[in-house]
Protein backbone atom coordinates (compact mmCIF):
# COMPACT_ATOMS: atom_id res chain seq x y z
CA UNK A 1 0.00 0.00 0.00
CA UNK A 2 1.46 3.37 -1.07
CA UNK A 3 1.60 6.67 1.14
CA UNK A 4 -1.23 8.05 -0.66
CA UNK A 5 -3.58 4.79 -0.22
CA UNK A 6 -2.76 4.13 3.43
CA UNK A 7 -5.53 5.32 6.21
CA UNK A 8 -5.44 8.64 7.23
CA UNK A 9 -8.19 8.52 10.24
CA UNK A 10 -10.61 6.33 11.82
CA UNK A 11 -13.49 8.34 13.58
CA UNK A 12 -15.70 7.23 16.15
CA UNK A 13 -18.56 9.68 15.43
CA UNK A 14 -22.09 9.60 16.34
CA UNK A 15 -21.31 8.35 20.00
CA UNK A 16 -24.18 7.92 22.37
CA UNK A 17 -23.26 9.55 25.91
CA UNK A 18 -24.64 7.87 29.29
CA UNK A 19 -23.81 9.64 32.58
CA UNK A 20 -23.13 7.45 36.15
CA UNK A 21 -23.37 9.32 38.95
CA UNK A 22 -23.63 8.11 42.93
CA UNK A 23 -25.09 9.70 46.03
CA UNK A 24 -25.59 7.04 48.90
CA UNK A 25 -26.40 10.05 51.14
CA UNK A 26 -30.45 10.23 50.02
CA UNK A 27 -31.65 6.60 49.69
CA UNK A 28 -32.01 5.52 53.15
CA UNK A 29 -34.95 8.70 53.72
CA UNK A 30 -36.06 8.28 49.95
CA UNK A 31 -37.01 4.65 50.55
CA UNK A 32 -38.96 5.61 53.35
CA UNK A 33 -40.62 8.35 52.09
CA UNK A 34 -41.46 6.36 49.04
CA UNK A 35 -42.79 3.28 50.98
CA UNK A 36 -44.89 5.45 52.89
CA UNK A 37 -46.89 6.99 49.97
CA UNK A 38 -48.62 3.16 49.63
CA UNK A 39 -48.69 2.75 45.85
CA UNK A 40 -50.94 -0.13 44.79
CA UNK A 41 -50.18 -1.16 41.56
CA UNK A 42 -49.41 1.23 38.27
CA UNK A 43 -50.96 4.17 39.63
CA UNK A 44 -49.81 6.26 36.80
CA UNK A 45 -51.95 4.67 34.54
CA UNK A 46 -49.22 4.54 32.05
CA UNK A 47 -48.47 1.70 29.51
CA UNK A 48 -49.15 -0.92 32.16
CA UNK A 49 -49.54 -3.57 29.37
CA UNK A 50 -44.87 -3.48 29.32
CA UNK A 51 -45.11 -3.89 33.22
CA UNK A 52 -44.89 -6.82 35.69
CA UNK A 53 -45.30 -7.01 39.19
CA UNK A 54 -44.14 -3.53 39.66
CA UNK A 55 -45.86 -0.95 41.64
CA UNK A 56 -45.82 2.76 40.00
CA UNK A 57 -46.60 6.00 41.29
CA UNK A 58 -48.20 9.12 39.43
CA UNK A 59 -46.06 10.77 37.25
CA UNK A 60 -45.69 13.70 39.92
CA UNK A 61 -43.16 12.02 42.48
CA UNK A 62 -41.14 15.25 42.16
CA UNK A 63 -43.88 17.86 42.41
CA UNK A 64 -43.43 17.32 46.50
CA UNK A 65 -41.88 20.06 48.40
CA UNK A 66 -40.79 17.66 50.97
CA UNK A 67 -37.05 18.42 52.01
CA UNK A 68 -35.69 14.93 50.69
CA UNK A 69 -37.36 15.35 47.55
CA UNK A 70 -35.66 18.89 47.26
CA UNK A 71 -32.47 17.72 47.97
CA UNK A 72 -32.70 14.83 45.24
CA UNK A 73 -33.50 17.91 42.77
CA UNK A 74 -31.03 19.68 43.82
CA UNK A 75 -28.78 16.88 43.34
CA UNK A 76 -30.12 15.74 39.85
CA UNK A 77 -29.38 19.61 38.87
CA UNK A 78 -25.99 19.32 39.56
CA UNK A 79 -25.14 15.85 37.77
CA UNK A 80 -27.41 17.21 34.30
CA UNK A 81 -25.49 20.84 34.67
CA UNK A 82 -22.34 18.61 34.71
CA UNK A 83 -23.42 16.15 31.88
CA UNK A 84 -24.11 19.07 29.73
CA UNK A 85 -21.73 21.19 30.09
CA UNK A 86 -18.92 18.56 28.92
CA UNK A 87 -21.18 17.69 26.13
CA UNK A 88 -21.70 21.08 24.88
CA UNK A 89 -18.45 22.63 25.94
CA UNK A 90 -20.25 25.35 27.79
CA UNK A 91 -19.41 27.12 31.12
CA UNK A 92 -22.65 27.90 32.85
CA UNK A 93 -25.68 26.39 34.55
CA UNK A 94 -29.09 25.46 33.00
CA UNK A 95 -32.39 25.68 34.51
CA UNK A 96 -34.37 22.69 34.16
CA UNK A 97 -38.13 20.99 34.38
CA UNK A 98 -38.89 17.86 35.14
CA UNK A 99 -41.62 16.90 32.79
CA UNK A 100 -42.50 13.26 34.73
CA UNK A 101 -41.28 11.57 37.41
CA UNK A 102 -42.13 8.35 39.32
CA UNK A 103 -41.31 5.65 41.81
CA UNK A 104 -40.53 2.46 40.70
CA UNK A 105 -41.17 -0.98 43.62
CA UNK A 106 -40.37 -4.13 41.72
CA UNK A 107 -41.08 -7.64 43.13
CA UNK A 108 -40.21 -10.90 42.30
CA UNK A 109 -40.19 -11.79 38.16
CA UNK A 110 -40.46 -7.94 37.64
CA UNK A 111 -40.18 -6.40 34.30
CA UNK A 112 -40.08 -3.42 32.27
CA UNK A 113 -40.63 -3.96 28.55
CA UNK A 114 -38.58 -2.18 26.30
CA UNK A 115 -39.54 1.40 26.00
CA UNK A 116 -38.60 5.26 24.73
CA UNK A 117 -39.15 8.53 26.17
CA UNK A 118 -41.11 11.63 24.64
CA UNK A 119 -41.61 15.27 25.28
CA UNK A 120 -37.95 15.20 26.74
CA UNK A 121 -34.14 15.88 26.01
CA UNK A 122 -33.17 13.89 28.83
CA UNK A 123 -33.94 11.45 30.93
CA UNK A 124 -32.64 9.53 34.58
CA UNK A 125 -32.81 6.04 36.51
CA UNK A 126 -32.14 6.49 40.40
CA UNK A 127 -31.55 3.30 41.94
CA UNK A 128 -32.77 3.26 45.97
CA UNK A 129 -33.07 -0.33 46.28
CA UNK A 130 -31.08 -2.48 44.01
CA UNK A 131 -32.42 -5.54 45.84
CA UNK A 132 -30.64 -9.01 45.76
CA UNK A 133 -28.39 -9.76 42.87
CA UNK A 134 -30.72 -11.64 40.17
CA UNK A 135 -31.05 -9.43 37.74
CA UNK A 136 -33.01 -6.10 37.37
CA UNK A 137 -30.44 -4.47 35.11
CA UNK A 138 -31.00 -1.14 33.25
CA UNK A 139 -30.16 -2.69 29.34
CA UNK A 140 -29.72 0.24 27.00
CA UNK A 141 -29.70 -0.54 23.01
CA UNK A 142 -27.60 0.63 20.80
CA UNK A 143 -29.38 3.43 18.53
CA UNK A 144 -27.50 2.53 15.47
CA UNK A 145 -28.51 -1.15 15.72
CA UNK A 146 -31.90 -0.44 15.57
CA UNK A 147 -32.45 2.48 13.20
CA UNK A 148 -29.48 3.11 11.42
CA UNK A 149 -29.00 -0.34 9.55
CA UNK A 150 -30.98 -1.79 6.50
CA UNK A 151 -28.87 -4.75 5.46
CA UNK A 152 -26.99 -7.17 7.64
CA UNK A 153 -23.33 -8.91 6.78
CA UNK A 154 -20.07 -9.90 8.41
CA UNK A 155 -19.22 -6.77 7.92
CA UNK A 156 -22.05 -5.35 9.98
CA UNK A 157 -20.68 -7.51 13.54
CA UNK A 158 -18.84 -3.99 15.60
CA UNK A 159 -22.47 -3.11 15.90
CA UNK A 160 -24.01 -6.38 16.84
CA UNK A 161 -21.11 -6.68 19.41
CA UNK A 162 -22.09 -3.56 21.08
CA UNK A 163 -25.76 -4.00 20.65
CA UNK A 164 -26.77 -3.50 23.74
CA UNK A 165 -25.27 -1.72 27.02
CA UNK A 166 -26.36 -3.47 30.24
CA UNK A 167 -26.04 -1.84 33.59
CA UNK A 168 -26.18 -3.42 36.88
CA UNK A 169 -28.25 -1.55 39.56
CA UNK A 170 -26.36 -0.76 42.28
CA UNK A 171 -27.59 1.14 45.83
CA UNK A 172 -27.28 5.37 45.02
CA UNK A 173 -26.29 4.95 41.31
CA UNK A 174 -28.08 7.43 39.08
CA UNK A 175 -28.01 7.04 35.47
CA UNK A 176 -28.71 10.09 32.55
CA UNK A 177 -29.18 9.15 29.30
CA UNK A 178 -30.57 11.21 26.10
CA UNK A 179 -34.90 10.22 25.93
CA UNK A 180 -34.41 8.76 22.63
CA UNK A 181 -32.66 5.66 23.23
CA UNK A 182 -34.69 2.48 23.64
CA UNK A 183 -34.03 1.07 26.62
CA UNK A 184 -35.88 -1.46 29.52
CA UNK A 185 -35.48 -3.24 32.68
CA UNK A 186 -34.31 -7.00 32.85
CA UNK A 187 -36.60 -9.32 34.27
CA UNK A 188 -35.86 -9.40 38.23
CA UNK A 189 -35.84 -12.57 40.04
CA UNK A 190 -34.60 -11.25 43.52
CA UNK A 191 -36.98 -11.60 46.59
CA UNK A 192 -36.46 -7.87 47.92
CA UNK A 193 -38.14 -5.37 46.23
CA UNK A 194 -35.95 -2.95 43.54
CA UNK A 195 -36.68 0.31 43.99
CA UNK A 196 -35.92 3.35 41.92
CA UNK A 197 -36.70 6.67 40.82
CA UNK A 198 -37.32 7.20 37.16
CA UNK A 199 -37.30 11.17 35.28
CA UNK A 200 -37.68 13.16 32.42
CA UNK A 201 -36.40 16.45 31.99
CA UNK A 202 -36.92 19.62 29.97
CA UNK A 203 -33.70 21.65 29.67
CA UNK A 204 -35.55 25.26 29.55
CA UNK A 205 -32.20 27.14 28.53
CA UNK A 206 -28.98 28.64 30.60
CA UNK A 207 -29.18 30.35 33.80
CA UNK A 208 -28.78 33.80 32.27
CA UNK A 209 -29.43 35.44 35.73
CA UNK A 210 -26.76 33.60 37.58
CA UNK A 211 -28.86 33.45 40.54
CA UNK A 212 -27.63 29.79 40.93
CA UNK A 213 -29.04 26.70 41.97
CA UNK A 214 -31.15 27.56 45.11
CA UNK A 215 -33.43 29.41 42.51
CA UNK A 216 -33.95 27.20 40.11
CA UNK A 217 -34.44 24.11 43.28
CA UNK A 218 -37.12 26.67 44.41
CA UNK A 219 -38.49 27.96 40.74
CA UNK A 220 -37.26 26.59 37.76
CA UNK A 221 -37.28 22.98 38.13
CA UNK A 222 -40.74 22.63 39.79
CA UNK A 223 -43.62 20.53 37.84
CA UNK A 224 -45.30 23.05 35.66
CA UNK A 225 -48.80 24.14 36.38
CA UNK A 226 -51.31 23.11 35.02
CA UNK A 227 -50.29 19.19 35.24
CA UNK A 228 -49.34 18.15 31.60
CA UNK A 229 -50.57 15.06 30.25
CA UNK A 230 -47.26 12.41 30.88
CA UNK A 231 -44.73 12.54 28.24
CA UNK A 232 -44.29 8.72 28.20
CA UNK A 233 -47.08 7.96 25.32
CA UNK A 234 -48.14 3.97 25.83
CA UNK A 235 -47.71 3.73 22.07
CA UNK A 236 -44.35 4.72 22.22
CA UNK A 237 -43.13 1.47 23.76
CA UNK A 238 -42.51 -1.62 22.09
CA UNK A 239 -43.40 -4.77 23.52
CA UNK A 240 -40.82 -7.42 22.77
CA UNK A 241 -38.14 -8.26 25.36
CA UNK A 242 -34.57 -8.99 25.10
Amino acid sequence: MTKKESLIELRPHFSTPLALFENKKLIKKLKKYIYAQNVQGIESNVAPQVKRNLKESKFDFLISQEKIIMELKQFIWESINTVLGALQNENCKYMINFRDSWFHIGTTNSIHEVHTHSNCSWCGVYVIQAGDDDGGETVFVNPTAITGLTYWDYGSRWVEQESHMRIKPEDGLMILFPSHILHHQSLYRGKKDRVIIGFNLQILGKDRDGNGAEELVDMAIAPPKPPVKPAIDPSNYQTQGY
